[in-house]
């Protein structure tokens, strides 16, 4: 039989567990407490940090909504307008491309370059003069994107490459080289060099396919004179622009076309009358009317405002004679009347 004694063994033997347990459990419970705050503060930070997302006013106030444009072929693009050069880039590949190179729904405006915003990421490609010696990244490094020359730098904040398409003094007026840069819109930043150089080589595809090289450029800007269907100037490379205004000044001052000196800068000089077409001018005060357009008459000089922009796009007629009576045979074909 048992003695107390005994039984005094026995609970001092089975006290030890339940201590080791009790301890167990508590351990338990704090651990699990440390968790859920660290999980909590986790999500909160989570929180905290900015979260991109697509602008709700689209185009900006100072973008353009792409419209349609004639797309360029061999070397046109280096000898766009600004506006035209934009919008030929937004729309050189497909909007699904865009979304594939940046890596979510992306939108598009033109405007001095053509400009693309996903929820990361500010993207912008144009056609500039040269390649740039520096950026804001720093000095850029030599590189290669689909076979030709180019320049790229990056940074925590994004890349800017540039690419040179056509070999041409930036002096003469062209604008060979593509810039795209690809910047973060959100605090962690994504990852940016990879997406400059598909969209660089996407862009590059799309916007020069077989076709013409430039004209060769003299040093004053002379281009050879070249016979071209005529038609509106509206979207058209500079020295396309300029072999139609020969075009339609010859016509209408009875001068055979091998007289006609175009320059490379869509103006073009017939017997001693210039006709010169410019992407933004100065305003323009009108004090008539020519094909029913607003123009300015004054110091030998016709200038017709073509658009409701009043700094925007003009054609303007310069030399000897009657102006205005040349302005207004001359000015319906270049507007496809």
């Amino acid at each position: 039989m048992a003695t107390p004694n005994d039984y005094r063994r026995i609970t001092r033997k089975t006290d030890r567990p339940m201590w080791i347990w009790a301890g167990c459990a508590l351990t338990s419970v704090l651990l699990m407490f440390g968790v859920g705050i660290f999980v909590a503060i986790t999500v909160l930070n989570k929180d905290d940090e900015p979260q991109g997302k697509l602008p709700d006013v689209w185009p900006s106030k100072t973008g353009e909504a792409l419209r349609p444009v004639p797309m360029p072929t061999g070397e046109m693009v280096a000898a766009l307008t600004d506006d035209t050069g934009a919008q030929v880039l937004c729309q050189a590949i497909p909007e699904q491309r865009w979304e594939e190179i940046l890596g979510g729904r992306t939108l598009l405006e033109a405007g001095g370059s053509c400009h693309a915003v996903t929820a990361d990421l500010d993207v912008s490609a144009r056609m500039i003069p040269a390649l740039p010696e520096d950026t804001s990244q720093g000095r850029p490094a030599k590189t290669t994107i689909a076979g030709k020359l180019g320049v790229i730098a990056t940074d925590k904040d994004g890349t800017s490459l540039s690419v040179e398409l056509v070999e041409i003094a930036p002096h003469n007026g062209a604008s060979p080289v593509l810039n795209v840069s690809v910047r973060s819109r959100v605090a962690k930043s994504p990852e940016t060099e990879g997406k400059a150089k598909a969209l660089a080589e996407a862009l590059i595809a799309g916007a020069t396919p077989p076709g013409p090289k430039l004209p060769k450029i003299g040093d004053d800007g002379e281009i050879p004179a070249q016979a071209v269907e005529p038609g509106p100037i509206k979207d058209k490379p500079l020295p396309v622009i300029s072999w139609l205004l020969c075009g339609e000044l010859g016509r209408a001052l009875g001068v055979p076309a091998d007289k006609a000196k175009p320059v490379f800068f869509a103006a073009c000089e017939v017997n001693g009358v210039t006709a010169d077409y410019s992407e933004r001018s100065s305003v323009v005060h009108p004090t008539t009317s020519i094909a029913g357009l607003p123009a300015q008459v004054a110091d030998g000089s016709v200038v017709v405002q073509l658009t409701g922009d009043p700094d925007g796009q003009t054609l303007k007629f310069k030399g000897t004679g009657d102006l205005q009576n040349l302005a207004e045979k001359t000015v319906p074909p270049l507007l496809g009347r």
